[in-house]
Parts: C-alpha cells; structure tokens; sequence
C-alpha cells in the first residue's frame, strides 16, 4: 500500500510516497504537488501488480525515442542482413523523424496511433499511378495541337504489409528500451495490430507483357536497366541482390552467378545461361574500360556501377519510366521474380526445384506458385495411373 507523508522545509512543501507489497523492495520518491505523488503511487502499484514495475520513471522523461533508435543503429542493425538493413532504415527514419525528440515517457499509444494513421493516408510515394495528361495554357507542341504535361499523380495506398512494417519497427525500440532499463512499458501493446495480411502476391507477365517491358527497358537512356531486368528475369534474384554484384561474383566460364547479399543473409549461386551469358559479356567488358579510363578507381568494381563508379546504380526512375512505357499496370520490379517462378511451374518445375532457385529455405512461400503447375501434376499422375492401374476397372 502506498503511504504519502506531507512535510514542510525550508524550500517548502514536499510530498513522500513510500510503498510497501509483499514479495517486493520498498519503493520511495519525493515530490513537489500532492497530485504527482498520487499519480505516481497509483501506476507504480498497477506495474508491481502486473509485474511490469521498474524503477525507470526518471530514466523515460530524459530519454528520447531517437535515443533508443541511435543505439539500435550502432548496435543491432549491422548485425542484419544488408538488404534487411535497408528496408528497417526507411521504418526507422520515418519515426525518428515523427517521434524522435519525444521523450518516452510522453509518447503512448495514443500518439502512435495518430502517426500511423498519417502514415496510411499519406500513401506510398514510391509506387506512383501513371500520371494523366493535362492542357499547358498558351503553349503549342505543334500547330493544331495542344502541348499536354503530366498532371500530378497520386501516390498508391500503402499496403497492409508495409504498416505492419512500422508498428513492428516501433514496437521493437520500446522492445530494446526495456531491456536497456529506459522505460517500463511498451505503448505499442495498446495499438491495433495489423492482421489479415495477404502476401500470396502471383503477378507475372504474359508473353506480351515481357516483350513490350524489354522493349522499353532496351530503350531506356539507363544502359543498366536491360541486363539488370534480363538478368531478374532469367535468375529470379532480387534487385538488390543483383545490384550488389561485383565482377569477382561472376563467372561466366562456369555460368554462375554468387548472390552475397541476400535477404536472408546466407550466400548462394544462380545459373547463368547462354542469353544471358551473352549479355553479360558485353555489359562486362564495357564497365571494365569504362573503369580503366577512371581517375580514382571504384572501391569494389561493381557490375552495375553508377556514374562515378564508387557505388551500384540507382534504377528505380528509369524502372518506373519503362514501366509507364510498356504500359503495365499493378506490376513491381519484385514482380520480376514471382514471373520468374511462375514461368519454372508452368514448364513443370516441382516447388521444390522453384525453392532451390528462389532461395526459400522451405516450401511454404512458393506454394503460391502450385495452381501454375497443375497440368504437370496432371500428367504425372496419368503416367504412374496407367502403369499401376489396369485399363478398364
């Protein structure tokens, strides 16, 4: 029970709180009004009850948010893999940049709510609708006709998967700041989780859809966008595992590939067939001239190196460009790999050879693709019925 004793001193009146429960260290704090000290006692004695009391309080009103999300970064994002890196940076920044000079003591589930309720309305400005065209005012493209210009599109919804993305991002710094003795409770416990996530996303390209997208990547002003879609579409690797080659991950005697930095932090090698091969042979020998007539030579000799060779190219304005181009609606560079997949089934690939070249460790993430491959399995099962069944029953 909680005992509060009013005492006068020379600099006034303070309040002390003394609680004393069975099982559990005597707990004391002074204060200046009456209703801190009633305040203080009533939720000390609810964490000690529900076994969540740490003697933190002091701790959580000087500590910030972003002091929690710097340490996580020092600390425990090297530790994940880079691809992974980069997807929590983007979580991270955003509530560094929302909450970050909150102290914890003041940021509860009320607060959060309301940012990722900014966060869903906002959109995702990384997925941009194809832009209408609008009549420019007193300009002429030609005689008869009006210039137009891209209106301004709307950004896309952001998906369910990706708020879950930021609630898991925030909920795991008050993890860690629990554990670091900064504060006693986690306020994400009181937002609303986000379920009934469908991630069995199938979308692949039809015959027409390939040869209008590598059409427009052909002529895309970016050299490295074609082989690095070629190279997506043939292998099934993921755009950031293929950006992050360097040239000692190719071999093209063997006809390998050595993906490093992948999403789940394990290396592994991809097959490089003869088209691709062919491509990759002139891409190669032009990037290694273009690095010899370099002042200051590259810190790795990437595959697909930016201007000043120091860093792999960023693709994703010219991706986007040849996207709208090619006309192709609801489709992501990820997409690339689900239509990878989807072309291995429906030439009668078993899940587990689509697995073995997509790097799931099990089957559950490509039993999306099973429908794809069902008259395989049709024909499979013809062939054992005929050999194991007689012909009329």
């Amino acid at each position: 029970m909680a005992n509060i004793q009013k005492r006068a001193g020379k600099d006034g009146t303070t309040y002390r709180v003394q609680i004393r429960m069975r099982g559990f260290p005597p707990q004391t704090r002074t204060f200046d009004r009456l209703t801190d000290a009633k305040a203080w006692a009533q939720e000390t004695e609810s964490s000690i009850r529900r076994g969540e009391f740490k003697n933190v309080i002091r701790e959580a009103s000087t500590k910030t948010l972003g002091d929690v999300a710097r340490r996580y970064r020092e600390e425990l994002l090297p530790l994940r893999a880079a691809s992974t890196q980069r997807a929590v940076s983007s979580c991270l920044k955003y509530w560094e940049r929302e909450l970050g000079e909150y102290a914890l003591a003041y940021i509860d589930a009320d607060l959060i709510s309301k940012k990722m309720r900014a966060l869903e309305t906002a959109g995702d400005t990384r997925r941009i609708a194809p832009a209408s065209k609008t009549e420019v005012p007193g300009k002429r493209k030609r005689p008869g006709r009006k210039a137009t210009r891209p209106a301004p599109a709307k950004p896309a919804p952001k998906s369910r998967k990706t708020l879950k993305h930021y609630r898991d991002m925030i909920a795991l710094l008050f993890k860690f700041a629990q554990q670091w003795g900064w504060t006693g409770s986690n306020p994400v416990d009181g937002v609303n989780r986000i379920t009934k996530i469908r991630n069995e996303r199938t979308r692949f390209l039809s015959d027409e859809e390939r040869q209008a997208l590598l059409a427009a990547c052909k002529a895309s002003e970016n050299e490295h966008l074609y082989p690095v879609v070629v190279f997506a579409i043939s292998t099934g690797a993921r755009k950031s595992e293929i950006l992050g080659l360097t040239f000692n991950d190719i071999d093209l005697k063997r006809g390998i590939a050595i993906l490093r930095d992948t999403k789940n932090g394990e290396t592994r090698s991809v097959p490089i067939v003869k088209s691709l091969g062919e491509l990759l042979t002139a891409h190669l020998a032009k990037i290694k001239a273009r690095y010899k007539e370099m002042e200051t030579p590259p810190s790795k000799p990437w595959v697909f190196p930016r201007a000043d060779g120091q860093a792999p190219i960023d693709i994703r304005t010219s991706w986007e460009t040849a996207r709208i181009a090619a006309k192709l609606s609801d489709f992501r560079f990820h997409d690339l790999r689900h239509s990878t997949a989807s072309y291995l089934a429906m030439n009668g690939a078993s899940l587990v050879e689509i697995a073995d070249v997509l790097g799931h460790k099990t089957l559950q993430m490509v039993k999306r693709y099973a429908h794809l491959s069902e008259s395989h399995v049709k024909e499979l099962v013809e062939r054992v019925n005929d050999k194991i069944l007689p012909a009329t029953l």
